[in-house]
């Protein structure tokens, strides 16, 4: 475990009291709970690799035209500014 300093307001810290007392646990294991819970909800580390998996099920949901090329991911540059048409 690593050991951090952090200012905090006198209101935050007799709260931590509080909830200490009220648990019956210590203030550090108290404030190691709510940094853990807080953090899920201000940084979830696979948030964007889940964003692109939803992004990817949406796209697979778009209605298509008829006759829609199938191939952009490979003539990509074919499409977005006229340049030469590869062969897949």
């Amino acid at each position: 475990m690593y050991r951090i300093s952090v200012y905090i307001p006198e209101e935050t810290k007799k709260i931590i009291n509080l909830a200490a007392r009220a648990k019956s646990k210590a203030e550090s294991e108290i404030i190691r709970d709510a940094l853990k819970e807080g953090l899920k909800k201000i940084y979830r580390p696979a948030a964007s690799a889940q964003a692109l998996l939803d992004l990817a099920k949406m796209a697979e949901n778009l209605p298509t035209k008829r006759g829609s090329p199938t191939n952009v991911s490979i003539n990509h540059d074919y499409y977005a500014w006229g340049g030469e048409k590869r062969k897949r």
